[in-house]
């Protein structure tokens, strides 16, 4: 009789512990964890994606901030319109494991070109591949270039063979 009712109180406990949410690290205001600031690679003349086609499938991508909001996938981003507006994250094609040739942002359906390459050690320790470092992106909207009002980023990611692209869920952003 003892036993079912040690059973019973582990399953509970297990139970009980499934309902707390786990602690969230919040990264330093200067860039996410493992993002480690990169040289400033002139940035390409033209989107990459501007005359591909859209590939079916997911990207493996992350917007890491908007402007100065961390994690705007989660977290409302509001920016102001007289500042410049940095983007950044990283990207990569998914189904290949391999970095992207390119990856452009598009907001509200205008794709801007991005640094790309830049190092990101922690994307290629999350997901056990050592060939995912040289990932991340960012690009720098001149200010008063979005009007006050929301507005739709998507990140492409430009696939290895740079024939095609990879494009994210829409994130949305306030700028005020």
């Amino acid at each position: 009789m003892r036993t079912p009712l040690i059973v019973l109180a582990a399953a509970l406990a297990a139970l009980a512990a499934c309902d707390k949410p786990k602690p969230r690290v919040v990264p330093p205001r200067d860039g996410p964890p493992g993002m480690v600031a990169a040289p400033q690679a002139p940035l390409p003349p033209e989107p990459a994606s501007a005359a591909l086609v859209k590939r079916p499938g997911m990207p493996g991508f992350y917007l890491d901030h908007v402007g100065k909001v961390l994690d705007p996938m989660n977290n409302p981003a509001v920016v102001p319109a007289d500042e410049p507006l940095v983007l950044g994250g990283f990207g990569f094609d998914m189904e290949a494991k391999v970095p992207a040739k390119a990856v452009d942002v598009v907001i509200d359906g205008k794709p801007w070109p991005t640094r790309y390459g830049a190092p990101r050690q922690d994307v290629a320790v999350f997901y056990k591949t050592p060939g995912l470092v040289a990932v991340g992106f960012s690009t720098t909207l001149p200010a008063g270039t979005l009007a006050p009002g929301p507005h739709v980023a998507i990140v492409r990611v430009i696939a290895p063979d740079g024939v095609g692209y990879y494009e994210s869920p829409a994130i949305t952003f306030q700028v005020k």
